[in-house]
């Protein structure tokens, strides 16, 4: 049996490992000549053992000290080191600047000196040097993805013979599972810090306060190993020794770990890499298809276990003048299995515009396959444009959060330290005037044709939509499990919820090609 297996099988040896580290620690303590205090030694005081510990016990901890070790020593020659510098006329702030640099990760990808990292680390600075584990310098030259959902780049050094990492299929992972980041935090090379899985499909909006811009990410994998600033672009390893992440990003409010990590799932970093080493640059096919993974309840009451739901279809996209609806649940792309968001979007980098392709969705309680010719994604605004919710932010590129402000979003949350009042009786109230989303709505507040529900118009001072900072022109698009269309629909949802009651609240906020949204429960009080 392996060794995890092992500590699996008997969850005790996690506690034991603890019990061992505090319990070893305490009895080296005492045995010291000059800890002991003279009438205690005198009395030849007996330091009794750690409960439970035996000669297995110690084996499998051996075992798992000695792993977790080879895992280390396996992986770290596929680790790189980056230092990046620049010339920059002014910063996000109108300061005047002159050279700056950075520091960064990468993981081999190709023998023949292919290495993959993010693009905020390589990206728009003009000198970019790779650093390989046996100390070897090379210049790079980098390939940008040039898109601002695709924070992946690719760097050539002249190099061959290079130990390439084996990536893992990302869609393997599981919440708790372990997780090895190896990197260059705070310039510190090949430093390895273990923790585990904390969770999947994370959608978050970031800030890189140095660029002066912001990303959007659709299926990060959240983990609790620590990660601080210059691990971006390094890898995130399961116990297998297979990059199944590029760390990227963390939740942090003064630019250190608080155990809150973000990496880019590996197949997708795959197919970014894979897709520019061969075309020279980044090339995308464009469906028109606003995906998110299916929640419980939507494969429950539709019928279907896995693929990416439409929430999103603009009318004048390829997927809508090919049939497909909001709704729907894409399943298949050409030969592509989709099972989450993210495999529609990866799909998306193996076909290009002009291609026509065969799309295969479940409505209705049955497939459906329709061609859709793939057209080119619709321009992005420069990276270097400042986007309008800058709150996560980039190991490498921090900013203080701000208090009352969640960094993830913008939204503002309640500030947990004031008393919280008393729960009131009867039926709840959110605190916003709202009306249907008509075409001043959508010009005004840039809310695009396909989206539908309420638009806040109004926000009460001291109401529950007030403490998550909703403002006029921000559309609520679901409570609890009602989808709200309009106006009217908002009014029904609210009719059965009591003060004291949580309801899951979807509110999505638009920007001049942007678009920030909160999906969060919310307690009435």
């Amino acid at each position: 049996m392996k060794l995890l297996d092992r500590i699996v099988a008997k969850p005790g040896y996690i506690t034991l490992a603890l019990g061992v580290a505090i319990g070893l620690g305490s009895a080296a303590y005492l045995l010291r000549t000059d800890a002991v205090p003279k009438a205690v030694a005198q009395n030849e005081m007996s330091v009794r053992p750690v409960a439970g510990l035996t000669a297995e016990n110690m084996s499998v901890l051996r075992e798992l000290d000695s792993s977790f070790a080879s895992l280390a020593a396996y992986i770290e020659p596929s680790v790189v080191h980056i230092r990046t510098e620049g010339s920059r006329a002014t910063d996000v702030f109108g300061n005047r600047m002159g050279v700056m640099g950075g520091v960064g990760s990468g993981v081999i990808f190709r023998p023949d000196g292919w290495i993959v990292t993010n693009d905020h680390v390589v990206g728009g600075f003009d000198k970019v040097i790779v650093v390989l584990n046996d100390g070897r310098e090379f210049p790079g030259k980098v390939i940008r993805s040039g898109d601002r959902t695709i924070d992946v780049s690719v760097v050539k050094i002249e190099a061959t013979g290079l130990p390439a990492a084996k990536f893992g299929d990302s869609r393997k992972v599981k919440p708790g599972q372990f997780a090895i980041a190896v990197g260059s935090p705070f310039g510190l090379e090949n430093s390895v810090t273990v923790g585990h899985i904390s969770a999947l499909g994370r959608q978050r909006v970031v800030g890189d306060a140095l660029m002066g811009s912001y990303r959007a990410y659709n299926d990060f994998i959240q983990t609790d190993a620590p990660l601080n600033q210059g691990n971006s672009g390094g890898p995130l390893v399961n116990i297998e020794g297979e990059v199944i992440g590029i760390n990227t990003a963390i939740f942090s409010g003064s630019g250190g770990s608080v155990g809150i990590g973000f990496a880019i799932p590996s197949n997708f970093a795959r197919a970014a890499a894979e897709n520019m080493i061969e075309k020279g640059k980044l090339v995308r096919g464009y469906l028109g298809i606003g995906p998110e993974n299916l929640k419980g309840y939507q494969a429950k009451q539709l019928g279907i276990s896995e693929g990416a739901y439409v929430a999103q279809v603009p009318n004048d996209g390829p997927a809508a003048m090919a049939g497909i609806k909001q709704g729907d649940v894409i399943t298949q792309i050409g030969t592509v299995k989709i099972a989450s968001q993210q495999d529609l979007r990866a799909a998306m980098l193996r076909y290009s515009p002009g291609q026509t392709v065969p799309v295969t969705f479940y409505r209705d309680k049955a497939f459906k396959t329709v061609n859709v010719k793939v057209g080119n994604p619709p321009a992005e605004t420069a990276l270097n444009d400042q986007g309008p919710e800058q709150r996560q932010v980039n190991p490498e590129n921090w900013m203080p959060d701000f208090r009352g402000i969640d960094p993830f979003f913008g939204f503002r949350v309640p500030d947990r330290s004031r008393d919280i009042p008393p729960i009131r009786e009867g039926k709840a109230k959110l605190g916003v005037s709202v009306k249907d989303i008509d075409a001043d709505a959508r010009r005004q507040y840039n809310i695009p044709a396909s989206v539908k529900g309420a638009v806040v118009t109004s926000v009460e001072p001291n109401s529950v939509a007030a403490s998550l900072d909703l403002r006029p022109g921000d559309v609520i698009q679901r409570i609890g499990l009602t989808t709200i269309n309009s106006a009217s629909d908002l009014t029904k949802a609210m009719e059965s919820v009591k003060w004291g009651d949580t309801r899951q609240i979807k509110v999505s906020r638009f920007g001049v090609g942007t678009r920030t949204s909160l999906d969060v429960p919310v307690t009435f009080r």
